[in-house]
């Protein structure tokens, strides 16, 4: 168990020191473009385009996993503290908390100068949305829902997956299990569309993510519940309002945050939302306040952070209890 403790505050130590270092050599970002090449071969097998879109899924997260497995386990051989910091390396790689906080922040600074341009550029950074004539509410709307869903994909979800993999295979397998994550998520981002190329060959891929954050997204609405405690929110708000419109949202995970976050801050989130000049007529998220402030960006923040930190607490508790029993 100090094993698995020493890695997850490497891993937290790390994401807070250097952040995303936004490299080419960033694991991640050279899974990226092994995925172009991957797609190229397995769009030439047999069997048609959902046969494909599987091969490859499958052959990216073997590869992948089993890079993070081999390294690990070679560090664990040497010492296992080794093994510990190298787990806790491929954990950070995986996870973004920083990131968000620092794009969060990107945006709260120019509305804090009035700079509304400057805000929207940063905005359309992270969301798929058009940000060209959003007012101040509206961007802060964005930007919090932005954290709110990612905090499940970009950290939570890593965290939950690491843990599984400790429980099967020790430390090599929290470092597979935090890759795994991540590449599910890769492959969701580059194939998961539903257009003519995607609509088949990114089906699996598109499935696998859903699996993959489905239990992360139910525990993070508890996690923002408790964490509203520390940032001015009621419990059973919280875990009324994400109950109440889990189903609210295409994605059967988004809302769980989404919604739990409004909850825990007292505010509205959702609504009609503009991509490619259309309106996307979602429907509203939460009973309080729909103008929003500087201020709820800054809650918002804080939220994350804390929120996160409750999730890890509740898997590695969730640990220590499987290792006790």
């Amino acid at each position: 168990m100090i094993f698995l403790l020493t890695a997850f505050l490497v891993a937290f130590l790390l994401d807070f020191l250097f952040g995303d270092p936004h490299s080419a050599l960033h694991p991640v970002a050279l899974a990226g473009k092994l995925v172009s090449s991957v797609e190229r071969v397995c769009r030439k097998l047999p069997g048609g385009g959902i046969f494909s879109g599987m091969a490859g899924w499958f052959l990216m997260v073997a590869v992948c996993c089993l890079a993070a497995y081999v390294s690990t386990w070679g560090g664990w051989r040497l010492n296992v503290w080794c093994g510990a910091v190298l787990a806790g390396a491929w954990l950070y790689v995986c996870i973004a908390l920083r990131s968000l906080i620092d794009h969060a922040e990107a945006i709260r600074r120019p509305l804090k100068n009035g700079d509304l341009t400057a805000a929207r550029k940063a905005l359309g950074m992270i969301v798929s949305r058009d940000t060209e004539s959003l007012d101040e509410s509206n961007i802060i709307r964005g930007a919090v829902e932005s954290l709110s869903e990612n905090v499940i994909d970009a950290v939570n979800s890593a965290l939950f997956w690491a843990v599984l993999g400790y429980l099967a295979g020790g430390l090599p397998g929290l470092a597979a299990g935090a890759v795994f994550l991540r590449i599910v998520n890769t492959l969701d981002a580059c194939w998961g569309y539903r257009d003519e190329k995607y609509e088949k060959f990114g089906k699996f891929a598109a499935r696998a993510d859903d699996f993959a954050h489905w239990i992360p997204a139910r525990m993070t609405m508890v996690a923002i519940a408790f964490a509203g405690l520390f940032c001015g929110g009621s419990l059973m708000r919280t875990l009324e309002t994400g109950i109440r419109h889990r189903k609210d949202h295409p994605s059967p995970n988004s809302c769980y945050g989404m919604a739990s976050f409004a909850g825990a801050l007292g505010i509205r989130l959702g609504g009609a939302t503009i991509y490619g000049g259309v309106a996307e007529p979602y429907p509203y998220w939460g009973d309080g306040r729909s103008r929003l402030v500087e201020r709820d960006l800054v809650r918002a923040e804080r939220l994350t952070v804390v929120s996160s930190l409750v999730f890890a607490i509740m898997i590695l508790g969730g640990a220590w209890l499987w290792f006790a029993v």
